[in-house]
This record gives structure tokens, sequence and C-alpha cells, in this order.
């Protein structure tokens, strides 16, 4: 009778468990073609559209939304209608939403978890990254393979990062070209900085940036350009610097450009290439870079304002720490150093708290 009773309250709790627990359905709609830098209204309508024609993505796809406009209570509710309605893309939209936004990292591991043991491979990646950095290694390699194993080639790159951080470097080196072998040029790349910084093999290391570069990763051409000024042969570090920047690398043309202002002292070319890359990327270090040429190599002051103002629309802290810098020691304009620091510091600059005390206790 004993083991009757036993039996039976096992069942109703199973039951019990599984009537809370909805019933994951199958989704259809590529969660990518909602997942923007930057919505419009009518993103929102054709969203709310989806949810009237039962798709449950439509839930997932106003919830990435309001999660964009920092609205992240009602992200929250709609990740969790489309919880209850059996989307296993909530769980891991909800795991987002509490590790990047909401800081709870303990809620975090709970929707990921879940995600991931249905198969969600992002999750799983997810779950690998907060293991990570906690330095939990063995954890975060569990998540990581598991995110592999459901076809995530990106978590391989993390699985031999973590190699690397434990030094067992000819398995971190099986593992980075594995994953390059399956097309992620990243990771030719991290075997070229590799090579170049803990194996102190150029030659090697170029090999590999040159296999990047091959993929059409323009950081790795950049980086083909580093090691050619290193070398003082600048002709080629300014041709794979120009390579770089034709396959969308900001830091290629950054290193172009301080080739030319630092090296070179042609600033007439730095500026030139600093403006290519704002005009094409709106890159704020771009803008930066010129504001600082305008003012220190070329003591042209309404030019720096102009492009350190530029910087600032774009929300870089630093033209912003800058210009208050410029009007405090080189304009001794104390009122408008006092407004460009604070203009900083909202914009999240440490340096600018430390200017501005000094400035007070002038």
């Amino acid at each position: 009778m004993k083991i009757i009773s036993i039996i039976f309250l096992s069942i109703l709790f199973y039951s019990f468990s599984n009537a809370n627990e909805a019933i994951i359905k199958k989704e259809t709609y590529n969660i990518k073609q909602c997942n923007k830098e930057s919505y419009t209204k009518e993103d929102l309508k054709s969203y709310e559209t989806l949810i009237k024609e039962g798709e449950l993505q439509g839930y997932n796809c106003v919830g990435l939304y309001y999660m964009r406009d920092k609205d992240y209570k009602t992200a929250e509710e709609y990740f969790n209608k489309g919880k209850e309605k059996g989307s296993i893309e909530s769980y891991a939209q909800l795991g987002s939403l509490y590790s990047i936004f909401l800081n709870d990292k303990e809620k975090a591991i709970e929707y990921y978890t879940y995600a991931a043991n249905k198969g969600h491979a992002k999750a799983a990646h997810n779950l690998g990254v907060i293991y990570d950095k906690k330095f939990a290694y063995e954890k975060a390699l569990k998540w990581y393979k598991k995110s592999f194993e459901k076809g995530d080639t990106y978590s391989l790159l993390a699985i031999a990062h973590i190699y690397r951080k434990q030094k067992k470097y000819d398995k971190a080196i099986k593992t980075f070209e594995k994953a390059g072998k399956l097309g992620e040029s990243e990771a030719f790349f991290d075997l070229g900085v590799f090579y170049d910084k803990i194996k102190k093999d150029k030659e090697k290391s170029n090999t590999y940036f040159l296999k990047c570069y091959k993929l059409g990763l323009g950081k790795c051409a950049g980086a083909i350009g580093e090691a050619y000024e290193d070398l003082k042969d600048y002709d080629k570090a300014i041709q794979w610097y120009k390579k770089g920047f034709e396959l969308g690398s900001e830091k290629s043309v950054i290193g172009l450009g301080l080739l030319y202002s630092d090296i070179l002292k042609d600033y007439d070319k730095s500026i030139y290439w600093y403006k290519k890359c704002f005009d094409k990327f709106q890159y704020i270090g771009c803008a930066l870079n010129i504001g600082l040429t305008y003012e220190i190599d070329l003591k042209n002051y309404d030019k720096a304002i102009q492009w350190y103002k530029k910087g600032i629309e774009l929300g870089d802290n630093r033209s912003a720490n800058n210009l208050g810098y410029f009007y405090h020691h080189v304009r001794k304009d104390r009122k408008k150093a006092i407004y460009w620091y604070r203009q900083a510091i909202k914009l999240g600059s440490t340096k600018a708290e430390n200017n501005l005390r000094d400035l007070n206790n002038e």
C-alpha cells in the first residue's frame, strides 16, 4: 500500500508540473527577420499582424521591438505571452532580457537552460558565455559543445578560447583550425593573433591572417598592414590597410590614418582617410581622430571643435571629454569646460569625472 501511495504521489507531482508547462510548438518564421538595430512603427504593425495570423514568433518580434526601445516591462510581457503559447524562442529571449538588460543572471540561466535543453543552440551558447565569464570553464564547455552539436559553429571559437585561457594550446589550435575549415573566418584571425602574441611566430601569424582575408574578413587585411608597418615597409602597409577598408574594417582605416599622421606626418592624407571612414561607417573613432589631428597637429581649433561635436552627436564620450579638456586647458573657458565634461559624464566617461573634479579643485 505504501509503495502504491508513493507511485500515486509521483504521478500526481509529474502531472501537476507538466500542467504548468506549455506544449512547445514548432516555429516557422525566422526570428532573424525581425532582429534589427532600429525599428519603425510599420515594423511594429507587421509584427502585430503576425500575432493575429497565429505566428508564435510575432510575440518575440514585438518583444524585440520594445526591448530595443528600452521598454523592458512590455518586452517581458510579450516574451511571456510567447512562452505561454509554447514558443521556445521566447524562453531564449527572456534569458537575454534578464542577462543583458535586467542584470538577473540567475533568471537568465533558468530561461536559457530550459531553451537549451529543448534544442535552442543560441541559448546554449549564451549559457556558455555566462559560465565562461564566471571562470566556470567546465560548465561553459558543456554548453558551448551542446550549441555546436546543434550547428552553431561560432561556439567552436568560444571552446578554442577556453582551451587558450587554460593554456591547452594544442587543443586550442586544433579547435580554431576546425572552426576555420567550417567557414568561421574569425578562427583564422584568432590563430593569427595567437601565433603573433603567444608563439611570437610572425610568419605563421601572417599565413593565418591571409587565410581569413581570403574569406572576406577586413580586419585580417588590417592585421597584415600592421605587420608590414612594424617592418617599416610602409608602402605594403598602406596597400593592406586599404584592402581592409574596402572590406569594411574601421580598424584598418584607423591604422592607415595613424600611419599617415604619426609616422609619415602627412596630415592631409590622414584626415582624408579618416573622413572616408566616417562617411562610409559613421564610425565615432574616425571623428575623434580627425578632431585630435586638427587640435594637436594642425592647431585648427574651429575644425577640431566641429569634429568633436560630430562624434558627440553619435554618443562618443571621448569626444565630449576631449572638448571639455580643450576648453579647460587651451581656451581657459571654465563654463564651457564644465558643460562638456558633464556631457561626457552623461555618456559614461570616468575620465571626464576625474577632469571635472580637478577643475573644481583649482
